[in-house]
C-alpha cells in the first residue's frame, strides 16, 4: 500500500535502502528531473547514477551532490532545503532517515515544486517595498513626507552627534495661502504647491539635503553638516527665487505674488536635546517671520528666541 501512497503522490518520491539502491520511485520525481522512461526501470540502481544525471541542471550541482552525500552520512532529517535550477525553477527538498525500530532500513527523499509559491513570495515583498515607499512620499508634490522626514532626522541626529558636526534645519510656509485658497480654489491651491515645491527643489538639487513636504503649505529641508550661514544662504535663495517666479496672488496683504516664510535652526546635536527639537524651534522661527512681515527668513537663537531676522 505504502508503495502505491508514493506512486501516485503529486510529490517527486524516492526510496532507497541503507545500500543507496532505489527501491521505490514515482513518475513525478522523474518529471521533476526530466529522466525518461517508466520509473520502474530504476529500482535497483544505486541512487547516485539518478542525483549525478539531474545535477548538471542544478545552479549549484557540486553544493547539491555535497549535500546529498552529507545528508545522507549524518541521518539527519532535513525540511524545506530548496534548490535552485537553472532554468530558474525551485525545489524543496525533505529527508527521512527511515527506520523499522532502532534499526535503520533506508531514506526517504521528497520534492516539491516551489517556483510559483517562491515568485509570489518575491511579487508580494515587491509591492511590498512599493507599498513603504509610496507611504514615504507625498501623493500632490512627489516629495518626501513628514513620515519620512521625522525617520531621516533620527538618522542624522545620530550622525551629527556623532561625528560632533552641525545640523541645520529649514521650514517655510506660503504666505496668505488659505486667502489663495478661497480666492483661486483647491485645485488651483495644489498647482501652487506644487510650483514651490519645484522651486525649491532646484535649489537643493546639488545639495546633501532631505527635502520634505511637512504637511499643508509647509515644507521642511533636513541640512547634514550644514552651518547657520549655509542654513540662511539656501533659504534667501529659495525665498527669492519664489518671489520672482511672480505667481500672481491678488489676495496677498503683502505683495500681488505668492511669498514664503522661512524658519531656521542649526545645532550640534547631543544626548540632552531631543532630535524633535529643532523642528520645534525651526517653527518658532518661522512664527517669528510670519509675526514680523512675512516674505523673509527669521533664525531660532537660544538667547533671544527667533528674533534674528533676514
Amino acid at each position: 500500500m505504502f508503495s502505491v501512497m508514493v506512486q501516485n503522490a503529486k510529490t517527486g518520491t524516492m526510496i532507497e535502502t541503507p545500500e543507496r539502491e532505489v527501491a521505490v520511485i514515482n513518475q513525478t520525481f522523474c518529471d521533476m528531473f526530466d529522466i525518461p522512461g517508466p520509473p520502474n526501470q530504476y529500482v535497483g540502481l544505486k541512487s547516485n547514477q539518478l542525483f549525478l544525471s539531474h545535477a548538471p541542471m542544478l545552479k549549484d550541482p557540486a553544493r547539491f551532490l555535497k549535500t546529498v552525500e552529507s545528508t545522507v552520512y549524518s541521518k539527519e532529517s532535513i525540511v524545506d532545503e530548496e534548490i535552485t535550477f537553472i532554468n530558474g525553477k525551485i525545489y524543496a527538498r525533505d529527508y527521512i532517515p527511515i527506520y523499522e525500530g532502532h534499526v535503520y532500513i533506508g531514506h526517504y527523499w521528497e520534492y516539491r515544486d516551489i517556483t510559483e509559491k517562491k515568485k509570489a513570495e518575491c511579487d508580494l515583498r515587491k509591492a511590498n517595498k512599493k507599498l513603504e515607499m509610496l507611504s514615504m512620499k507625498d501623493g500632490l508634490t512627489g516629495l518626501n513626507n513628514r513620515r519620512s522626514l521625522d525617520k531621516q532626522l533620527e538618522i542624522e541626529w545620530e550622525y551629527a552627534q556623532k561625528e560632533k558636526e552641525p545640523l541645520s534645519f529649514l521650514l517655510f510656509d506660503i504666505d496668505y495661502f488659505k486667502a489663495y485658497n478661497d480666492t483661486y480654489g483647491h485645485i488651483q491651491g495644489d498647482e501652487c504647491l506644487k510650483e514651490v515645491a519645484n522651486i525649491a527643489k532646484s535649489v537643493v538639487f546639488d545639495e546633501p539635503a532631505f527635502f520634505a513636504r511637512y504637511g499643508g503649505e509647509e515644507f521642511g529641508i533636513l541640512l547634514p553638516r550644514a552651518n547657520q550661514y549655509e542654513a540662511i544662504k539656501m533659504a534667501e535663495a529659495i525665498r527669492q527665487q519664489v518671489e520672482q517666479r511672480g505667481i500672481i496672488h491678488q489676495a496677498s496683504d503683502l505683495f500681488k505674488c505668492v511669498t514664503i516664510s522661512v524658519g531656521i535652526m542649526t545645532v550640534v546635536p547631543s544626548e540632552n536635546i531631543p532630535p524633535i527639537s529643532i523642528v520645534h524651534q525651526a517653527d518658532q522661527a518661522l512664527y517669528e517671520a510670519k509675526r514680523t512681515g512675512r516674505n523673509r527668513i527669521s533664525v531660532y537663537s537660544h538667547h533671544k528666541e527667533a528674533d534674528s531676522n533676514v
